[in-house]
């Protein structure tokens, strides 16, 4: 058992704790892999893998429906594309805060 310092507080707790013990926030479920987000949103991002991944599935559903329309239509394959992208980079500037990206 290890101690952690909370991201709101600041005050010790177990890694083991679902929420700090002080004030109450909740600690993201560390069991999916950032790296993962991140390499998903670049190679399969078109079709809104790395969504279904985070837990966001209405998003998910949109880009998968988006990315396999615009195979047909330029239009919506450019708006996806960029949607991936910026995904993308949201990812990396957030690799140390996966709670911002995950679905708890």
């Amino acid at each position: 058992m290890a101690m952690v310092y909370c991201r709101e507080c600041g005050a010790k707790h177990s890694d083991k704790a679902k929420a700090c013990p002080k004030c109450g926030y909740q600690q993201c479920n560390m069991e999916k892999s950032m790296v993962v987000y991140v390499l998903l949103a670049f190679f399969l991002g078109c079709w809104g893998v790395h969504k279904f991944y985070a837990g966001r599935k209405n998003e998910g559903i949109v880009m998968l429906l988006m990315g396999t329309v615009g195979a047909l239509l330029v239009l919506p394959l450019v708006i996806v594309a960029i949607w991936a992208f910026v995904d993308f980079v949201i990812g990396i500037v957030n690799m140390n805060s996966p709670e911002k990206i995950f679905v708890k």
